[in-house]
């Protein structure tokens, strides 16, 4: 989705946008479609939160009584701060890359228990209620 989001010629956001569409259209190439107002591929928003943020619910916790904080962070982005209102309270992931270390807050509603995935280590750490902070030094390329 990243490549998509980024991309200026097809398929991408980024060739519709070009092109001086302010809307979803049909198809990937506007020219080709009927409708310049079309619901099509319109869940990039759900990359947002699920992928760079990674707030991610749990399928056997409905609810956010668990879920997960998996951010992937991509490409020369330096920052993702996002929130979700659960029926338990509202979570939040808020990462950033700075001075070759990677950190994370995490906040987890009262009463959900939550698993946060590090991207750049890949170890799992179970969470309780409150906020929590991880710093990790980012590898060298």
């Amino acid at each position: 989705m990243y490549r998509m989001h980024n991309h200026y010629d097809i398929p991408g956001y980024g060739f519709q946008i070009a092109l001086g569409v302010t809307t979803l259209t049909e198809q990937w190439d506007p020219r080709k479609g009927m409708s310049w107002n079309h619901f099509m591929m319109g869940q990039i928003e759900e990359w947002f939160y699920e992928s760079l943020a990674g707030i991610r619910p749990d399928i056997e916790a409905p609810g956010f009584k668990h879920f997960f904080v998996a951010p992937s962070p991509v490409g020369d982005l330096k920052f993702v701060t996002a929130s979700y209102n659960s029926v338990y309270g509202q979570v939040e992931s808020a990462w950033k890359k700075d001075d070759g270390v990677f950190s994370i807050d995490i906040t987890v509603p009262v009463n959900t228990t939550a698993t946060y995935i590090n991207p750049v280590t890949g170890e799992s750490v179970g969470l309780c209620s409150g906020k929590h902070h991880f710093v990790t030094p980012l590898p060298f390329n």
